[in-house]
């Protein structure tokens, strides 16, 4: 789950802005937690996000879920061989794998604004049904799943609900521009627009919930059944409640346009939005991280540039570092065998959880172009159903074990 840049009102590329930015991303940090962390009670915190509570081998949304977890409990093996490779009209977005099927956007050929909606044979590649239109400013057609319906928003806040059985569009609703990466959960779909925080009805697409003007704009929200977590604007990280109400904030004296990502798992939430670790009940900063951050039972790893490293979840102590040709540009993707990235030279890479010793690579079919916010579909890898999808330009490949 990357962001490289993204498009202002006025169409110019606005670079800098991500979750990882080569050059600007934090030092990897070395030393182990403050006390406060050390002392941290996994299972002691409010809010619960467990491995246990959260097992399903599906994706909802980008990177997983909607807490942005990377952890799968996919039976993939750790040596991948190709199931299929299909090739879309334009480049492939990051896919959601639920109920035997594949859905991911691309955008419109031919570089005309909007883009296409697929729903792919999680076994074959077959194309189910689509591609249906999306209409909407720019090329960028972010998605989630919830409650069977396909979740799509654009940069005008327009999100749009498709039966996942057919790809009938059930309703359509407008929020504002400069909008983000929508999830679903709680019976909402989540999503910031401009600097505000909209909750729609799954099934009507109505807003039961609105927050005031936060900060920033375009943020990848997280999502529980308690909550929601945004990391926007300023470096500020808020927890809103279930009708959008700011529960607590760090917000400086400061305002700014852009947005992170937030990752949120077992009370605690990232904010890769100034690279913070919080706790989710009340906001104290516990540690900071750097990259993108996904979760195991007892570790937490994270990819930031060509390092891929491991921290024990018990006292942030580090665990292993694993340095890799070229930039990580799609994952990490954790499960019980492996953790799973893609990078820019073009290679699948999957490492041991315990010791981040390489246990396979295989090349291909390009590299990933994770794109920008709102001038490209963003783009990742995704694991489910017991294959792992890996979309690489305009074509998506899946993997798994050799049948």
């Amino acid at each position: 789950m990357r962001r490289w840049g993204r498009i202002s009102s006025a169409g110019v590329l606005l670079v800098g802005v991500g979750v990882l930015a080569i050059g600007t991303t934090p030092a990897i940090p070395a030393v182990a937690a403050s006390p406060t962390v050390a002392s941290h009670q996994r299972s002691a915190v409010t809010e619960q996000h467990s491995h246990k509570a959260r097992k399903t081998c599906t994706a909802t949304a980008d990177h997983e879920n909607a807490a942005h977890t990377g952890f799968s409990c996919a039976a993939l093996p750790t040596r991948l061989h190709q199931h299929w490779r299909d090739t879309l009209q334009g480049q492939a977005s990051y896919p959601l794998i639920v109920g035997g099927r594949v859905f991911v956007t691309s955008s419109d050929p031919g570089g005309s604004y909007g883009g296409l909606l697929y729903a792919l044979s999680a076994k074959t590649g077959r194309k189910l049904w689509g591609p249906v239109p999306l209409s909407g400013t720019y090329f960028y057609d972010a998605l989630a799943y919830g409650d069977g319906r396909v979740f799509v928003n654009d940069f005008d806040g327009t999100v749009r609900a498709f039966r996942a059985t057919t790809g009938a569009q059930v309703w359509a609703r407008t929020t504002e521009d400069f909008s983000g990466e929508p999830v679903a959960a709680g019976g909402k779909v989540w999503l910031q627009s401009e600097s505000t925080v909209y909750g729609l009805d799954e099934k009507t697409g109505r807003i039961t919930a609105k927050s005031h003007e936060l900060d920033g704009d375009g943020a990848a929200v997280a999502a529980t059944a308690k909550a929601v977590y945004v990391s926007t604007g300023c470096r500020a990280q808020y927890r809103l409640g279930v009708h959008a109400g700011v529960k607590w904030s760090d917000k400086q004296d400061c305002s700014g346009g852009g947005g992170g990502t937030a990752y949120v798992d077992d009370g605690r939430f990232y904010g890769s939005d100034g690279f913070l670790v919080m706790n989710t009940a009340h906001g104290k900063v516990v540690s900071t991280f750097a990259g993108v951050p996904a979760f195991g039972p007892s570790r937490a790893y994270f990819a930031a540039g060509s390092n891929l490293y491991a921290q024990r979840l018990s006292d942030n102590a580090p665990v292993w570092t694993t340095h890799l040709s070229g930039t990580i540009t799609d994952g990490p993707i954790v499960t019980s065998k492996g953790v799973y990235v893609a990078t820019s030279a073009g290679k699948l890479v999957v490492l041991n959880p315990a010791t981040g010793r390489r246990l396979s690579r295989l090349t291909l079919a390009s590299a990933p172009t994770p794109g920008a916010q709102y001038s490209s579909t963003p783009s990742d890898i995704a694991a489910g159903d017991a294959s792992l999808i890996v979309p690489t330009g305009d074509i998506v490949t899946a993997y798994g074990a050799k049948r």
